[in-house]
């Protein structure tokens, strides 16, 4: 997994492929994201590419309110998509958030 704080003023998340994410991983993103964007709610680009597993603790990290203006979810693939769809099932969202299966379509939502 990478963050960065890109050139356009959003963070940006990329999964690596295959990823199983657990409690630790979810605390080590929230803590890195507040750490970038110095207390400003900012929004966040989340390239999902093609993760395996997000455990229970790791939804109920993402899950607790963070300071995002909108989050846009870019779905590599239906298992993907399937996961986000499912945590947004489960959990109320902190901020506006969107999936996506294009990273320009959801880079546009993010920077309008």
């Amino acid at each position: 997994m990478a963050i960065n704080l890109s050139g356009h003023g959003y963070l940006h998340v990329r999964w690596t492929p295959g990823a199983v994410v657990t409690e630790v991983e979810a605390t080590w993103l929230k803590s890195r994201a507040a750490e970038l964007s110095s207390g400003r709610a900012l929004p966040m680009l989340v390239e999902m590419a093609s993760m395996a597993w997000i455990d229970r603790a790791a939804t109920e990290v993402f899950a607790a309110p963070w300071p995002l203006e909108r989050m846009a979810l870019v779905c590599a693939n239906p298992v993907d998509e399937v996961i986000a769809v499912f945590y947004a099932s489960r959990h109320t969202h902190s901020c506006q958030t969107r999936f996506f299966t294009s990273v320009d379509e959801a880079v546009a939502w993010l920077t309008e």
